[in-house]
């Protein structure tokens, strides 16, 4: 049910005119990108928040494609060193 709940989704997002999505996108994508900020200042889910804005954005802008892909290689990096390190101990 989820999948078919998220083709539908692409399919609506993929149909709407480029500018609406392109708004949509900057709008969430940046309002969610400094709900992040402001959460590490305060309590809450700040990295999280960054890292979803962030891909929200990639979702419609090239810059931010190229740094959601440079965020998952230093997380995928930072994975195997933890995964490494706990098989040492």
């Amino acid at each position: 049910m989820a999948k078919n709940v998220r083709r539908k989704l692409q399919n609506v997002w993929r149909h709407l005119p480029h500018p609406f999505r392109w708004v949509i996108a900057a709008t969430v994508g940046s309002t969610v990108t400094l709900l992040g900020i402001v959460f590490i200042f305060i309590p809450g889910p700040g990295l999280p928040l960054i890292v979803l804005g962030v891909a929200i954005l990639a979702t419609e802008f090239a810059w931010a494609q190229v740094v959601y892909t440079r965020i998952k290689s230093e997380t995928d990096k930072m994975t195997a060193r933890a995964k490494k390190a706990f098989k040492r101990k």
